[in-house]
C-alpha cells in the first residue's frame, strides 16, 4: 500500500466514510491526500448544491455540521419548525437513507413523490428526505406552488465533505454551522468555519458554560463569532441522545435555541406572505381580542 493511498484512507476514516472502495477511489496519484474522500461523497464536480440552481423562491438556510456526529439534524428541525410558524417552510435533508437523522421525525409520511424524494410532514412544516442512496449527483428540491417558500437544508455528512472542496460554498444566504462543546470538535469546526466568509450562526451543543480546556482551543473565527452574539447554546438532552428525533415535539429548551438561531438568520422585520399573515390572524384571534 502506497503512502498515498494511506493518506486518502486517513482522510476518509476523519470524515467518517466507511462505505466499500475499490482502487479506483483511491487514486495513487499527487491529489489524491487532498481531494478524495473515498466511498460515495458526493462529488464536487456534479454540482453539490443544487438548491443554488434551483428556484428555490425564498431564501434558503443551510446547515452544516462542524464534525461527524455534531446533531446538525436536530439544530435543522429546531430552526424548521420555528421559521414554519409564519411561513411555509421545507426541511430538505440530504443525507443518504441509511444515514439520515430524520427518518422518524414526520408524524405524517406522504411516500415518494418518483423523482427522488421521499415526503412527510410534521406539524406545519414539510420533511423531505432521499428516498435512494446517492449516484454522485443530487436531486435539486422539490417543486412547490408556493413561491414564497424558504427551505431548510440539512446537509448531511457526506456532503458537507463535499462541499468543503467546494471554494465559497458557506459565502451567500443564511448559514448554521453545528459542533459540540468538546476540544476535538471546535478544532475541527474551526476549518469549516474558514470556509465561511459571512456571518454564519454557530449551534453549541452541550453546556451553557464551556470548559476551559474547551475555550483555549478555539480558533479566531469561533472566537470572534462568540464576541459578537453569533453562537447559541443548544443543551443536551437525554431522551433525543438515546431514541434521536421522533414525531414527538423537541424539548422546549431545545425548541428555544431553535427560536434564537432563526431569529438571527431571518430578521423578524422580513415580510411575510400575505396568505400567512390572516391564517396567523385566524389562529390568534381578531385584533384586540382576549
Amino acid at each position: 500500500m502506497t503512502v498515498e493511498a494511506l493518506r486518502a484512507a486517513v482522510i476518509a476514516i476523519r470524515a467518517g466514510i466507511f462505505d466499500e472502495v475499490s482502487g479506483d477511489d483511491v487514486a495513487c496519484t499527487g491529489q489524491a491526500s487532498g481531494a478524495a474522500v473515498a466511498g460515495r461523497t458526493y462529488r464536487s464536480a456534479a454540482g453539490p448544491r443544487p438548491w443554488v440552481a434551483a428556484d428555490a423562491g425564498g431564501p434558503v438556510v443551510l446547515v452544516v455540521a462542524g464534525h461527524a456526529g455534531a446533531g446538525a439534524s436536530t439544530v435543522a428541525l429546531a430552526v424548521a419548525e420555528v421559521l414554519a410558524e409564519s411561513r411555509q417552510v421545507q426541511l430538505i435533508d440530504y443525507a443518504e437513507p441509511v444515514r439520515s437523522g430524520l427518518t422518524t421525525a414526520s408524524t405524517i409520511e406522504l411516500g415518494t413523490d418518483g423523482v427522488g424524494w421521499r415526503r412527510g410532514r410534521r406539524g406545519r412544516l414539510d420533511v423531505v428526505r432521499l428516498a435512494r442512496p446517492g449516484d454522485g449527483e443530487l436531486p435539486p428540491p422539490p417543486e412547490t406552488d408556493d413561491t414564497h417558500r424558504l427551505m431548510v437544508v440539512d446537509a448531511g455528512w457526506s456532503l458537507t465533505t463535499a462541499l468543503l472542496d467546494t471554494p465559497g460554498y458557506l459565502t451567500q444566504g443564511a448559514n448554521v454551522v453545528v459542533t459540540r462543546v468538546t476540544v476535538p470538535a471546535v478544532r475541527q469546526t474551526e476549518h469549516v468555519l474558514a470556509a465561511a466568509d459571512g456571518e454564519p450562526v454557530v449551534a453549541a451543543v452541550g453546556p451553557a458554560r464551556w470548559p476551559r480546556a474547551v475555550e483555549a482551543s478555539c480558533g479566531p473565527r469561533l472566537r470572534e463569532l462568540r464576541s459578537r452574539g453569533r453562537v447559541v447554546q443548544v443543551p443536551l438532552d437525554r431522551r433525543l441522545e438515546t431514541a434521536g428525533l421522533t414525531g414527538d415535539q423537541l424539548p422546549k429548551p431545545v425548541a428555544a435555541a431553535g427560536r434564537a438561531m432563526a431569529a438571527l438568520l431571518v430578521p423578524a422585520a422580513e415580510p411575510q406572505p400575505r396568505h400567512w399573515r390572516r391564517a396567523a390572524q385566524s389562529r390568534n384571534g381578531p385584533k384586540g381580542s382576549r
